[in-house]
């Protein structure tokens, strides 16, 4: 576990005191568009005590920093960036899956991958990297395992093969931006917003997104030889997940949305 920080003081521009824990307050509020009147009301406080968090005048402690945090709906790896900066310990583990103490959950997630066999799934995190994957998934889309995200964003939106492959990319790639731009408005991560950015300049200007009658979800169009390979995918999530490594895993099961697809990996429609 992280050692406790200083909990630093400032001068702001307008004179009073500032806090970097101060700044992350105030910028999870303003993301979540609250007053500080609404946020002192689900966190059981008062908008006075909320604007001397924010200006420094007041040192939280740890409960009143989990009842913001919860308040402002802060994921697990943020709030602990929130306890840090008030100088005080995180509160959410942070495990590698490959860790003795996850073994239950990774025995879990490995009989996910396993049983989705001969369809592809894999095991991707808050950035899109793929930490572990099936068989089918290492033969559809091999070597992505362990890719660091920007060489990922890059492979999958820069021009190359993937990009050739992909009949519909300009509908992947405005689904993949909508949903990483909504995860990132959830989390404020910035690195998430940096690849978010990556991607945007890589696959440029998309026409305005028109949605079928005829089919429910975006499937993903691959031309594999002769023949287009469609697929729309399901996640699974550990969704009371206090870990923050298994907060932010899901698993992506990919399935058949055509009968080349369902051919190409021999299952029945």
């Amino acid at each position: 576990m992280a050692a406790c920080v200083g909990y630093g003081v400032g001068m702001g521009a307008d004179g009073t005191g500032t806090t970097e824990f101060g700044r992350q307050l105030r910028g999870w509020r303003e993301r979540r568009r609250l007053s500080q009147l609404e946020l002192a009301a689900r966190a059981a406080t008062t908008s006075r005590h909320v604007s001397f968090l924010e200006t420094g005048r007041s040192r939280p402690g740890t409960d009143m920093v989990r009842r913001l945090a919860d308040a402002l709906e802060v994921p697990p790896r943020e709030q602990n960036a929130l306890l840090e900066a008030a100088g005080l310990r995180p509160a959410f583990p942070h495990r590698t899956l490959d860790d003795h103490d996850m073994a239950r959950y990774r025995a879990a997630v490995d009989a996910l991958l396993r049983g989705h066999e001969p369809l592809p799934a894999a095991v991707v995190d808050r950035y899109g990297s793929v930490h572990r994957a099936n068989d089918a998934f290492e033969r559809l889309m091999p070597g992505l395992i362990g890719v660091p995200p920007e060489t990922l964003v890059d492979s999958l939106f820069g021009p190359g093969p993937f990009r050739r492959i992909v009949v519909n990319f300009d509908e992947v790639a405005a689904s993949w931006l909508a949903r990483q731009r909504h995860e990132a408005t959830r989390t404020g991560d910035p690195r998430l917003e940096a690849l978010i950015d990556r991607a945007q300049r890589l696959i440029g200007p998309l026409p305005r997104r028109e949605f079928s009658d005829d089919e429910p979800v975006v499937c993903s169009r691959l031309r594999i030889g002769d023949q287009v390979l469609a697929l729309y995918t399901v996640v699974v999530r550990f969704d009371t997940a206090t870990d923050v490594t298994l907060n932010e895993l899901r698993v992506e099961l990919l399935h058949p949305a055509n009968a080349g697809a369902e051919r190409f990996f021999g299952v029945d429609g």
